[in-house]
């Protein structure tokens, strides 16, 4: 949780417990417990429910886990007193059972699924020829499948929302040569002969890792995504040397300086898709967003017989996490199966142990 979204959470709880309970501390201290449960609880139901100034529907159970969150984190921030702090530092039994009747009752989430490279191709033939904004989702839907790159690290958020993600920067990119570095002033048909693969450094990421590297190399064709890199310095060394403008960014004439959001690379995601008619093989437009690129690469690492460890270091998932991007609606994964189970195979119990007989004692009254 960002700080600025506790701070919403816990003004929230703090307008609506004044509302209900006039006379009652935010922190819920001296009132029984009993009746600090039943207040959290009756909190919990209202946010449930749509009740919030900002709400105006029901919300899943990970909405209301958020705002109970922000009353703890900020009561410990703080050093006050801790309602929602039970036996060995879990929630309370009653706000567990909220919880998780609500998780019982609420859809399952729909993952987003990955999708072809087909997909970032016909994002970027798309939108070759068209507006600088285009230009640039086009370059970045070849450059984030490739890189298996999270969305924020090259969209545009606001300042204001402390994320620990930084986009992308200009000086983060290195071109290189073989083994030596490039000067990406040459001009772009040079560099498109002479450029065999590229650097993207990040400062620090989603997970809290710093200073990670990703490195492709060229592929020699029109949809390459080291030849999209080289778009995007080219574009933005044209009208700044600012090594800290965003990869994302890109200039409208009058050298007005803007950056690509997560709504325009869904759009063209879509959009792509539309085009190959990807409906009929169940990827609908509702299934994929732009997360569905990082997704697709991930994928496409793993239908190639690249080892899962790889795939891990190259999207710099710091756990297990990415394999929930291996979607097992993919029938290339079972793809003879039916055969090799249909084989007949005799096989043996080998834990079989034979039961012997106890002789019976007699009584020697008998």
């Amino acid at each position: 949780m960002t700080l600025r979204e506790r701070k919403k959470s816990f003004h929230a709880w703090t307008s609506w417990l004044s509302a209900y309970y006039p006379t009652v501390s935010p922190t819920l201290y001296n009132i029984p417990r009993a009746q600090q449960l039943a207040i959290l609880v009756d909190y919990g139901q209202d946010v449930r429910c749509g009740g919030l100034p900002t709400r105006k529907h029901e919300v899943r159970a990970q909405t209301v886990a958020l705002a109970l969150r922000a009353i703890s984190t900020t009561c410990q921030l703080d050093g006050e007193y801790n309602p929602l702090e039970g036996p060995q530092g879990k929630y309370p039994k009653a706000i567990s059972l909220l919880l998780e009747k609500y998780n019982r009752d609420d859809p399952p989430p729909k993952a987003q699924l990955a999708v072809p490279v087909s997909v970032p191709n016909t994002m970027y033939y798309q939108n070759m020829n068209g507006r600088e904004n285009h230009k640039c989702v086009g370059d970045f839907g070849l450059i984030a499948f490739y890189y298996l790159l999270r969305v924020d690290e090259y969209t545009y958020h606001n300042k204001k929302e402390r994320r620990r993600t930084k986009q992308f920067r200009l000086q983060d990119v290195t071109l290189w040569e073989n083994t030596n570095i490039l000067d990406p002033d040459l001009p772009l048909e040079t560099l498109y002969k002479r450029c065999t693969a590229a650097t993207l450094n990040i400062a620090n990421q989603k997970n809290g890792v710093r200073a990670q590297t990703i490195h492709q190399e060229a592929i020699n064709i029109v949809c390459c995504p080291v030849r999209a890199i080289i778009r995007r310095i080219k574009h933005i060394r044209k009208h700044t040397t600012n090594p800290e403008t965003m990869l994302g960014s890109y200039f409208e004439p009058g050298k007005t300086i803007k950056s690509i959001t997560t709504y325009l690379v869904t759009k063209a995601i879509r959009n792509a898709a539309k085009e190959l008619e990807l409906h009929k093989q169940g990827l609908t437009p509702k299934h994929i967003s732009s997360h569905s690129l990082r997704a697709g690469g991930a994928m496409a690492l793993h239908i190639a017989g690249v080892p899962d460890t790889t795939i891990k270091k190259l999207g710099r998932w710091s756990s297990d996490t990415f394999l929930m991007y291996i979607h097992e609606q993919i029938a290339i994964f079972a793809k003879g199966i039916s055969s090799k189970m249909a084989q007949h195979v005799q096989f043996h119990n080998i834990a079989f142990r034979p039961v012997t007989t106890v002789p019976q004692l007699h009584s020697p009254m008998a």
